[in-house]
């Protein structure tokens, strides 16, 4: 499960959620299993197809609502990865400079 979705998995380690078909690297299984995410197996195309989940579902959002505010956690994956995603979203109503440097 991913938020209140469910989450197949093909023969051919391909995943599909919600109807849509994704993929499945090493960066992306990195991204959806691991709390501490180790960036050197990421790529780009991995953290956009990422980026398409958690929308596609509301995972990052509080309750998995649509239009609510990103959920923050202690987590190491929510500060290393998921506000950099996100850096136009708002973090408990400031904008965080450092995600668009990352993001650049």
């Amino acid at each position: 499960m991913i938020s209140d979705s469910a989450l197949l998995v093909g023969t051919d380690i391909d995943i599909t959620i919600k109807g849509q078909e994704f993929r499945g690297t090493n960066g992306l299984w990195e991204l959806l299993t691991r709390i501490n995410v180790n960036r050197k197996h990421l790529t780009t195309n991995d953290l956009k197809k990422y980026k398409k989940i958690l929308v596609l579902t509301n995972a990052h959002l509080t309750d998995y609502e649509p239009g609510g505010d990103i959920q923050v956690t202690r987590w190491p994956k929510c500060h290393d990865v998921i506000s950099h995603i996100f850096p136009q979203t708002r973090r408990r109503g400031i904008e965080c400079e450092l995600r668009r440097r990352w993001v650049k």
